[in-house]
C-alpha cells in the first residue's frame, strides 16, 4: 500500500495528520522504552539533551482503541503520562512525555507547519530552524555523552542505508533509541531488506552493547513488528545502572508482550 495522499483515521474521523494510529502498540513500546532510558540518564552526573528529530504533534486526541490497550496492559511504567494526559483524553508524542523527566535542553525538528507552531508554545522546547528534514539535524549536530536522540522516522528501513553510518556515529558518543516498524514479514524482498539492515547494524555496531525489543503489530495477525532499539554510548556503558537499566528494558517488553497475549485471546 502506498502511502501517498492517504493518513490514518480513526472510527470518528479524527487524525493528527499522521500516516499511523497514535497510541498504538509500538508507541507504547516507544514510550515505555524512552521513559526508562531518559530517567536512567537523568539520574546519573551528566545534565541532559534531549533531540526528537521526527517530533509529530505536541499530543494526539486518546482514541478507544488505545484507552483499551493501556487498560487491558496496566502497565506500571505509565503512571507519570497519566495525570497529565490521559486523564485528560490525549495522548502524548515522545517528547511530551519525557519533557517532565529531566532538566536541560530538549530540540525538536517537525516538517508540519502547523505541528511545528504547536510546539513552539511549549515551554523548555526549542524548535529546529533551518534544516529540510530531521536526518539533517542528527547529520549537523554533534554531541556528547550528555546528549540522548530519539529517532522516529516513519520508514527507516526505507532509507537506512543513507543514514546509519551517522547513526551510528552518533551512538558512539550518545545514547540512541531508535524505533522501527518490521515489515519483514511482508514478503521477501523486505525480509532481505530487514536482514541486510540487521547485519549493517552489527557490522557497524562492533564491540558496543545493544538492545533490542519487539512487540506485534496486531496481537491477532502478528505479520508486523514494533521494535525499539536501544544503543548506549561509550560514556553509557561505563555509567552505573546501566545493567539495570537493560533489565528493566526487559522487564517493560516482556509485560507489554503479556498484554498483548491477554489481548489476543480475549476482548471486551
Amino acid at each position: 500500500m502506498t502511502s501517498r495522499g492517504w493518513n490514518w483515521k480513526a472510527k470518528d474521523r479524527a487524525n493528527g495528520g499522521l500516516l499511523y494510529e497514535p497510541g498504538n502498540w509500538g508507541d507504547i513500546l516507544k514510550l515505555s522504552w524512552l521513559t526508562a532510558v531518559v530517567q536512567w540518564k537523568a539520574s546519573g552526573k551528566n545534565s541532559l539533551e534531549y533531540y526528537d528529530p521526527f517530533a509529530g504533534d505536541v499530543s494526539y486526541p486518546l482514541g478507544k482503541k488505545t484507552a483499551a490497550r493501556l487498560a487491558a496492559a496496566d502497565l506500571d511504567f505509565f503512571t507519570s503520562i497519566d495525570s497529565a494526559f490521559i486523564a485528560h483524553g490525549r495522548w502524548p508524542s515522545a517528547g511530551s512525555a519525557v519533557r517532565p523527566l529531566f532538566t536541560g535542553p530538549a530540540l525538536i525538528w517537525e516538517k508540519d507547519d502547523i505541528r511545528r507552531s504547536n510546539w513552539q508554545a511549549v515551554r523548555d522546547v526549542t524548535v529546529v530552524d533551518g534544516i529540510a528534514s530531521g536526518w539533517e539535524l542528527l547529520y549537523r549536530r554533534s554531541t556528547g555523552a550528555e546528549a540522548v536522540w530519539l529517532l522516529d522516522p516513519y520508514d527507516v528501513l526505507a532509507e537506512w542505508r543513507d543514514w546509519l553510518p551517522v547513526l551510528l556515529e552518533r551512538a558512539v558518543t550518545s545514547t540512541v533509541v531508535l524505533y522501527i516498524f518490521n515489515r519483514s514479514g511482508k514478503n521477501r524482498e523486505a525480509f532481505r531488506e530487514y536482514r541486510a539492515f540487521r547485519n549493517a547494524l552489527e557490522d557497524g555496531r562492533g564491540p558496543l552493547p545493544k538492545r533490542l525489543g519487539r512487540a506485534a503489530a496486531d496481537v491477532f495477525l502478528p505479520e508486523h513488528y514494533h521494535e525499539m532499539l536501544f544503543l548506549p554510548g561509550v560514556a553509557d556503558c561505563e555509567a552505573p545502572g546501566i545493567g539495570e537499566l537493560m533489565a528493566e528494558l526487559g522487564r517493560r517488553t516482556f509485560a507489554l508482550r503479556a498484554a498483548q497475549e491477554r489481548a489476543a485471546v480475549f476482548e471486551e
